[in-house]
């Protein structure tokens, strides 16, 4: 589950090459300096049809710069779904924020209903999470959003190539980040990006990822800074990971396109399981790297999991095919997990029952774009065989 990582090749290698050839891996400068990350930035802006777009370190460096980027800070609030990654309430209280939890729906994506119902004074962002490849409701955070006065920002990091009513994911909020980590669409191993119109949100990004040096030379990019220099950290690109990126971007919608094809073939091989139901797609333009569909019951979607890892139904990337929440199993992904974040999480957990009883009912399939036609036939067989088995009795408790 590797869906940018499978699709390295010679173009990836010859890029590397090039640059180590130069002796130039650094972002501004080097004895032939090729400035491969300007012109990675340049194809960000192309591809996504943003203004600005700014390369970093990582998913988290972006969230984290982002969000000093919009001027959010100490005394503001973020609204963050209770299913995401533990970068995103991370990244909120390293830019000095707090911030708060709001259920998902059945999309597993922030609830807008909910999201309303956690604003105050104090708010000051919502962050719409793209999980596991799958849209937000945009068209409802997009309302609360504009009724509240309160900024957008959208987590692309598990979606980046994935659309929302013809609109690429990214392009509807205030500002955007986006991941490169191996799990990723398009992968340098580690990575991130920023995405955004407002020059003013990027100007702040430029200064913060560079440790805020008033003095560094921007002309290329028009910048001149006209507000008051501020501390920043140090989340620049080198030349190595953006030179392996500028040809994974070439190669996303090719591996977007094989990851659909592969999701439909063994979603339509299980849609006739009357016992599940799948997980709510707010657009059909997703990602489609998860499959995700909700047992009647949280024992039931245990046992699932593991006769499906009996049936050798399994990645050796993580613990997939898996339960969204196993209360027995520590996964950064799920809000009961960020306990070093949220003081006291257990008595917490009791304002968010909905998310809890969706996610330890959701079970969740990997799709890679890499699966053969064998493979597809293993997963749908398999499926079947478990369903018939558990699902069409009453599930007893699951033993570990």
């Amino acid at each position: 589950m590797h869906p940018g990582a499978g699709y390295v090749g010679k173009e990836e290698i010859d890029a590397v090459v090039s640059i180590l050839k130069a002796k130039s891996m650094y972002r501004f400068y080097g004895p032939n300096f090729q400035n491969v990350t300007g012109q990675f930035e340049q194809d960000l802006t192309g591809y996504f049809g943003r203004k600005y777009a700014l390369a970093l370190t990582s998913g988290t460096a972006a969230l984290h710069t982002v969000l000093v980027g919009m001027g959010i800070g100490p005394g503001d609030e973020v609204i963050i779904p209770t299913y995401s990654w533990v970068s995103c309430p991370d990244a909120v209280v390293a830019a000095g924020a707090t911030p708060v939890l709001a259920d998902v729906d059945d999309s597993l994506t922030l609830d807008p209903a909910d999201v309303e119902r956690r604003i105050t004074n104090r708010t000051k962002a919502i962050m719409a999470v793209h999980i596991r490849g799958t849209p937000c409701d945009l068209d409802g955070l997009l309302r609360v959003s504009k009724d509240y006065g309160i900024d957008l920002l959208e987590d692309v990091a598990q979606a980046a190539g994935a659309t929302y009513k013809g609109k690429k994911l990214g392009t509807y909020g205030r500002a955007a980040s986006y991941s490169f980590q191996l799990n990723k669409m398009i992968s340098a191993g580690e990575g991130g990006a920023i995405l955004t119109d407002d020059k003013l949100v990027y100007q702040r990004s430029v200064m913060f990822h560079d440790v805020g040096t008033p003095y560094r030379a921007w002309e290329d990019k028009s910048l001149k800074f006209d507000f008051e220099p501020f501390p920043g950290v140090n989340y620049r690109m080198n030349e190595i990971s953006a030179a392996i990126l500028k040809e994974q971007l070439k190669k996303i919608d090719w591996i977007i396109k094989d990851i659909k094809k592969n999701k439909a073939k063994i979603k339509k091989g299980i849609s006739d399981i009357d016992t599940i139901t799948f997980r709510r797609i707010n657009d059909p333009g997703e990602a489609g790297i998860s499959l995700v569909f909700f047992t009647q019951k949280a024992e039931q979607a245990l046992l699932f999991k593991k006769a499906l890892r009996a049936e050798n139904i399994w990645t050796t990337s993580g613990s997939y095919p898996g339960v969204v929440y196993d209360p027995q199993i520590n996964d950064g992904h799920v809000f009961m997990h960020w306990g070093h974040i949220f003081k006291g999480i257990q008595r917490v957990s009791k304002r968010y029952q909905a998310s809890l009883d969706l996610m330890s009912r959701a079970v969740h399939l990997d799709i890679s774009p890499l699966l053969s036609d064998a493979d597809i036939e293993d997963i749908i067989t398999a499926v079947h065989k478990v369903a018939d088995g558990i699902l069409t009795v009453d599930a007893p408790k699951a033993r570990r």
